[in-house]
């Protein structure tokens, strides 16, 4: 019998992708179990990202709740924080519109500076790497990388990575 734990498909150990496929397509994972391994997933390919979370925008786009949360730094997992578009409006047009947001210096960036005040600053958030996921080519949601302690470079492999597991959980995001 074939140990698909240890195997790709292409006969090589499994990386990070390949794993997150694995967990979409076996029924068996609750969708919560599935969220947080997207997260794991997106902490593997970006280790820098030590804070991964995955939230979904309400139906008229105008507020964003997360999903789940990841620490990396602590393994640990939480969810339901809400940000309203009324709180912070630039970055709410930013990611809507550019659907990326490359922040290496979060504090400063023009889309997210809005944030230091309650929550870059009290969860020393240094940088921020945010992507979001489409659903019948409409924002559904968001994948965001952040970097607590230190600043973080984001690279175009860092982005890549982020867009490669965007496209795989868009498939099962829902609204």
């Amino acid at each position: 019998m074939v140990n698909t734990q240890s195997i790709s498909k292409n006969g090589g150990p499994l990386d990070a992708i390949d794993k997150l496929e694995l967990s979409l397509d076996n029924s068996e994972f609750t969708r919560e179990e599935v969220l947080r391994k997207a997260c794991e997933c997106v902490h593997e390919l970006i280790p820098k990202a030590n804070l991964v979370s995955l939230w979904r925008f309400n139906e008229d786009r105008s507020s964003i709740i997360s999903l789940v949360n990841y620490d990396a730094t602590t393994g640990k997992f939480d969810d339901n924080v809400r940000l309203d578009e009324s709180r912070f409006p630039v970055y709410f047009q930013n990611i809507v519109e550019q659907e990326l947001i490359v922040a290496s210096d979060a504090r400063e960036h023009s889309a997210t500076s809005c944030f230091n005040e309650d929550y870059f600053e009290p969860n020393n958030i240094y940088s921020l790497l945010d992507f979001v996921l489409q659903k019948n080519y409409k924002p559904a949601g968001i994948i965001c990388c952040e970097s607590k302690e230190v600043r973080a470079s984001w690279s175009a492999q860092d982005i890549e990575h982020i867009r490669m597991v965007a496209a795989l959980i868009s498939f099962f995001f829902e609204v």
